[in-house]
């Protein structure tokens, strides 16, 4: 049975579900506007902020065998954004977490043509051993716990080897740390 395509809700440039649906394809074809989470696995203790930061999937399409750190994907036409992040972080490492242990971030507008989303940013704060985590959908090759100057340094140095930038890195994680204080 061939593989249905993911559906998407469509909204306005002011983040407003239209009531129209289209497929992956035809949102960043037609640069349809449409929605995404992007969900920051953060451990913080002793005034240090720590990312859980993983190595893409080989096969993805966007930054292939690539580290990355956050995890999320497109919201599915009729899902809120919640359940998303919680699904997101099941189905790419085995994380079962709830939507009330979350941390509503900043919702960010892109405007790259045909790459039009909001991307509505979540924080998990959590120390829970990475041992125990499965990457059973095959989106997430291996995961490791790295501190944010350690992630910004091998950025900056290795460029290449990242999906995002170490100022967008930076300024989310600041948006954390004002929450947290």
């Amino acid at each position: 049975m061939p593989m249905t395509e993911e559906q998407f809700d469509i909204v306005d440039e002011q983040n407003k579900v239209t009531g129209k649906v289209c497929s992956r394809v035809d949102a960043h074809t037609l640069g349809l506007w449409h929605r995404t989470v992007h969900v920051y696995y953060l451990n913080y203790k002793e005034n240090v902020c720590s990312v859980l930061v993983h190595l893409r999937s080989a096969s993805k399409d966007l930054y292939p065998s690539c580290w990355d750190t956050r995890f999320g994907g497109h919201i599915k036409a009729g899902e809120s954004v919640e359940q998303t992040v919680v699904d997101e972080l099941a189905e790419e490492i085995g994380l079962s977490v709830a939507a009330s242990e979350l941390l509503a971030g900043p919702i960010r507008k892109r405007d790259k043509y045909p790459n039009r989303e909001f991307t509505h940013t979540y924080f998990f704060r959590g120390s829970k051993s990475i041992d125990g985590l499965s990457f059973t959908d095959r989106e997430v090759q291996e995961v490791k716990w790295m501190t944010i100057e350690e992630i910004v340094t091998s950025m900056q140095h290795e460029p290449r080897n990242w999906s995002g930038s170490p100022e967008s890195l930076v300024e989310v994680i600041q948006t954390f740390l004002a929450t947290v204080e």
